[in-house]
């Protein structure tokens, strides 16, 4: 046990992919023999995909607990950043779902908005608060993105968790999950600059991984959105969210590395 502790305070970043992609496969393998494991939506289903959603949080935690300093990280992680203008690019993925029902609603296509009730915003949102963001960032943004951006500055960190990001949500399309509806090409193109969005919000909230949190559910929650109103295919509308995600990424990264303020904030 003190040659595993000693390898996870030595390695963090080896140890912490090795970890989460353990307990991922893991999660994976038991889906694979339990069919009925197969949907969060059922009794048996449901730990077996919270464990492998929270798997990056896990394996954080595990080595917060190795280098002593579990409590600690985890307070920074959710403590209260300082308000910054770079936090409004949660909005984005609504916006982005907007722009996209605009252009549908122009083009004559019907978009059923009778399907949408006020009633289904607090569970659509809990349910992907839970079964995402809240159990993913704490890993990623929380723990890995540091490491990564003091080796390879900012941009080389988001680039790296988006590549883990994406070969991590992989297996999913083994299955018949609501992810393997979409191009894995068109999704992982789409991880990668959600990635550096985060990164980017997270480089100004002072270790906070709150904001990112946030971004991270407005965007499950704009999937959500879309998928009631029957506006777009899931990967139909991932495909044509890349022509703005695209330029407006580009020019986000160009306005950040001008401005440069993020070195004073963090």
């Amino acid at each position: 046990m003190g040659k595993i502790n000693s390898l996870l305070v030595s390695n963090p970043i080896f140890g912490f992919v090795i970890l989460t992609f353990f307990i991922s496969a893991a999660s994976f393998l038991i889906m694979l023999k339990i069919p009925e494991a197969q949907t969060p939506e059922s009794m048996k289903g449901l730990p077996v995909w919270l464990i492998a959603i929270w798997s990056p949080n896990i394996a954080a935690i595990i080595i917060w607990l190795a280098q002593k300093k579990a409590l600690l990280s985890i307070k920074a992680a959710f403590s209260i950043p300082q308000f910054s203008w770079w936090m409004l690019l949660v909005l984005i993925p609504l916006l982005v779902a907007g722009i996209l029902l605009i252009i549908e609603v122009s083009r004559g296509n019907t978009i059923q908005w009778s399907n949408f009730k006020l009633s289904y915003v607090l569970p659509l949102v809990f349910i992907n608060l839970i079964m995402g963001p809240l159990g993913e960032e704490l890993g990623w943004r929380g723990f890995l993105y540091p490491i990564l951006k003091s080796n390879y500055g900012w941009m080389g960190g988001a680039l790296v968790i988006g590549a883990i990001w994406a070969i991590w949500h992989a297996p999913l399309w083994f299955l018949d999950s609501p992810q393997s509806k979409i191009p894995f090409w068109a999704f992982a193109i789409n991880v990668v600059l959600l990635s550096i969005l985060m990164s980017i919000i997270y480089n100004h909230s002072q270790g906070s991984i709150l904001a990112v949190v946030l971004l991270h559910l407005t965007f499950n929650v704009s999937l959500g959105f879309i998928d009631i109103l029957g506006s777009h295919q899931s990967g139909v509308y991932i495909i044509k969210s890349l022509y703005i995600y695209v330029p407006l990424v580009l020019v986000l990264i160009g306005i950040h590395e001008i401005t440069k303020t993020y070195q004073c904030e963090i």
